[in-house]
């Protein structure tokens, strides 16, 4: 009997409100590439201090919506560099029976790692949809 209380507390503690998790607004955007929107570009936000990051994928149109937790869309209002990569399937084969897949990056590499792209953004504290990533393959 201890057994099924203590159960059905763990399963009511996991099922419950999320209310620790801090505010997120609507952070909605597009990235290109010299001026041609990208496809299935990740874009990653690192937070400036201690928040929480939040990531999006671009679709064909290269739309994205960022989200900061699974249960929750949006990111939480803050600074932070940013990161967007992109993974281009470059061939497929067999080499010693085993499965080989070259890939390569689908965007310039110095966009791939925050150190680098020298993309910074700050979300405000209201729902935000106009976020442009206009990169350059120079």
């Amino acid at each position: 009997m201890f057994c099924l209380g203590v159960c059905s507390f763990a399963v009511w503690l996991g099922c419950g409100p999320k209310s620790d998790l801090p505010k997120t607004v609507k952070a909605q955007g597009v990235v290109t590439l010299d001026g041609t929107p990208v496809d299935l570009a990740t874009i990653v936000l690192i937070p400036d201090a201690g928040t929480y990051s939040a990531a999006g994928v671009s679709d064909k149109d290269g739309k994205f919506a960022l989200k900061a937790f699974d249960e929750k869309a949006g990111a939480v209002p803050g600074s932070y560099k940013v990161e967007i990569t992109k993974t281009v399937v470059q061939d497929k084969g067999e080499k010693g029976g085993e499965a080989v897949v070259n890939v390569a990056y689908g965007l310039p590499k110095k966009y791939s790692t925050f150190t680098t792209s020298g993309l910074k953004l700050t979300i405000p504290d209201q729902d935000t949809t106009d976020i442009k990533f206009e990169l350059t393959s120079k």
